[in-house]
């Protein structure tokens, strides 16, 4: 192998590594909003109603109405399943329902939260 090959082959395998690197830590990073986001569910009482795993069958559930939602359901995102759109669920509540609004969570928290419900959804196949 020439001098020339040799430098870029080099420059990619440095480019692939740091590539490999940085999704390495996005994806800790998501890890980490969804582990977070999981103690916020429960310390905040969401799991009273939607239950510890988001299958809407807490504790209260049944005395509900409507019923909290499965979060695994992608029907049951009334506002959409992005997690802006169910951060801003948890900013504002569900009019016409017992989901009250959380705007007192920081908007880290509300977002940490968000992760941990998105990463409950079933996706459609």
């Amino acid at each position: 192998m020439n001098c020339k090959a040799a430098v870029k082959t080099a420059i990619v395998r440095w480019a692939l590594a740091a590539l490999a690197a940085g999704c390495a830590g996005e994806s800790d990073d998501a890890k980490g909003a969804v582990a977070q986001g999981k103690a916020l569910f429960t310390r905040n009482g969401c799991a009273v109603c939607h239950g510890p795993d988001g299958r809407g069958d807490g504790q209260i559930a049944a005395t509900l109405k409507p019923p909290p939602r499965d979060f695994r359901d992608p029907a049951a995102y009334k506002n959409g399943h992005s997690e802006a759109a169910i951060a801003r669920t948890i900013q504002k509540g569900m009019p016409g329902t017992s989901m009250p609004g959380y705007a007192h969570l920081s908007a880290e928290e509300r977002a940490q939260i968000a992760a941990y419900i998105r990463s409950l959804l079933k996706e459609e196949k």
